[in-house]
């Protein structure tokens, strides 16, 4: 089929309106009209509904804007790249990750790569893992890095980079607690920091809790890992952290492990990449760095 008619078809409906497409293309608005309606034949189905105000797309229509968007995105993203070409000095890798993983694990690969190719730039979304996704599939981003379980459909490829441990962590004003193994019932006596809605991480703890017959009582829900990490230190109550987040704090007694009979299961994380998509050669560098190490 011809690209230049879906071109057409997204002019019109991001416009709302056949004159403005009209213009912009340089396109006479009866040769638009002819062109939507050769469209629509091959569709099967009435794509625009005319108004006052101009055109408005059917519910049909709607699904195919999307999906007509995020070719043309895709398109988009292997045209710059191709531009760039294979030039490793220069380029832009784009990246959607939580905060606290880009601070605890992608800082240091950041430095690395950004010391041997000081003209590449990166760019760092910190959305919602759901809408993370979203721009992925649009193109917005090369990858993303997430922790798991995670819901992978077909058009995703996922490599595994390596496990997290989530713990339970108290200051020294809980150190009562230490002096044996718990079972995970007990915490219900105590308040719990934990991370608030929506976080992968939350819905994995309510799980493991649900699994084990247990109800935790949060007193705060915070978005942040670190802020989170902060209010265990200064004694606010039992937080639910990822171990490999708080070494330092383990290390200087800041905070203590608690010692529970029902370990937490550890988890994956990895890089989620579109398998439709194309990565320019400083991408692709900057990721086989990431799965060497």
């Amino acid at each position: 089929m011809n690209l230049n008619l879906w071109l057409l078809f997204y002019e019109v409906a991001r416009k709302k309106s056949v004159t403005k497409a009209s213009k912009d293309l340089h396109i006479s608005q009866p040769a638009i009209t002819k062109q939507i309606k050769k469209l629509e034949e091959i569709c099967d189905c009435k794509l625009f509904i005319r108004t006052k105000k101009g055109v408005i797309l059917t519910k049909p229509a709607q699904q195919i804007y999307k999906d007509v968007e995020q070719a043309l995105n895709i398109f988009s993203t292997v045209n710059k790249k191709i531009r760039e070409g294979n030039d490793l000095l220069v380029g832009t890798i784009r990246i959607g990750i939580s905060t606290t993983l880009a601070k605890n694990y992608l800082m240091p690969y950041i430095k690395k790569y950004h010391q041997i190719y000081p003209k590449v730039v990166f760019e760092i979304s910190t959305d919602p893992t759901s809408k993370l996704k979203e721009e992925l599939k649009k193109g917005n981003l090369d990858f993303i890095i997430n922790k798991f379980p995670l819901v992978i459909t077909d058009d995703f490829n996922y490599q595994k980079l390596g496990t997290l441990e989530d713990i339970f962590v108290v200051n020294k004003e809980y150190k009562n607690l230490l002096k044996e193994p718990l079972a995970i019932k007990e915490l219900s006596n105590y308040p719990i920091l934990m991370q608030k809605q929506p976080s992968s991480s939350r819905d994995f703890i309510e799980k493991f809790c649900k699994e084990n017959k247990v109800v935790l009582h949060s007193i705060m829900e915070i978005a942040s890992s670190n802020l989170l990490i902060e209010f265990a230190k200064i004694g606010y109550g039992i937080g639910v952290v990822t171990k490999e987040y708080v070494t330092k704090e383990l290390a200087t007694e800041e905070l203590y492990e608690l010692n529970i009979n029902q370990k937490i299961p550890k988890r994956d994380f990895g890089i989620i990449s579109l398998k439709q998509n194309y990565l320019s050669k400083c991408c692709t560098i900057f990721l086989e760095i990431l799965k060497t190490n």
